[in-house]
């Protein structure tokens, strides 16, 4: 229970303003987090691999190589900031509970304070201190309401977050291991091919000695 003094004019004032700022700091946080995110660079990293890894230009082997090992490399550092963020994001959701919590306290003290005022049957003292603190009750509610609204956020943000590096590991683990194995097996087959030519080209030259 929070000790209450309706006399003391000022703690009535800001009862509770310590935790409201203290959740106003963090939503802001949050927004300037989320403003500088962009994940638009994630599909084109995809439609770029996807557009390599179907092609059928003339673009050599080597080449073509190299461009999807480097976009795999970026793949996997996309997925390193995404497994980070949603670790963030979980770290600033317990954040916001804790502040959850201290608001439901001070509203259920402050009530629990009214209602034995109330009980009393005695007028009190100070009737605007009073008024006051039903006031700054509404208010720690709002911001309640506020709070777990920021908290269905940063789900959604955890979520997110992990839900694209979900992706990513796919494609790290299933679909660029087929193309490793479909590119080592087009490089034998011209190695072979090119062999063959060496052969025949050796053979023909015997031949026509």
């Amino acid at each position: 229970m929070i000790n209450i003094n309706l006399s003391d004019k000022v703690s009535i004032m800001n009862y509770g303003v310590e935790t409201q700022h203290n959740l106003a700091t963090l939503s802001e946080a949050v927004s300037d987090i989320v403003k500088e995110k962009d994940y638009s660079d994630i599909k084109e990293i995809h439609d770029t691999l996807s557009e390599l890894m179907s092609s059928e230009d003339k673009l050599t082997l080597l080449y073509r190589d190299a461009a999807v090992t480097g976009i795999k490399e970026g793949l996997i550092h996309k997925r390193l900031e995404l497994l980070k963020e949603g670790k963030l994001y979980e770290q600033l959701k317990n954040t916001n509970e804790i502040y959850i919590t201290r608001l439901s306290d001070e509203i259920s003290s402050a009530e629990a304070f009214l209602e034995k005022v109330k009980n009393s049957g005695e007028s009190p003292s100070d009737a605007l201190a009073v008024s006051q603190l039903k006031s700054r009750v509404k208010e720690l509610k709002t911001s309640k309401t506020v709070a777990g609204t920021l908290n269905e956020q940063l789900t959604f943000y955890g979520k997110n977050s992990a839900s694209l590096a979900d992706r990513i590991g796919a494609i790290l683990n299933t679909l660029m291991p087929l193309w490793e194995s479909g590119m080592a097996m087009t490089v034998n087959k011209e190695s072979t091919k090119k062999a063959f030519k060496m052969l025949k080209a050796l053979g023909d030259d015997s031949f026509n000695k």
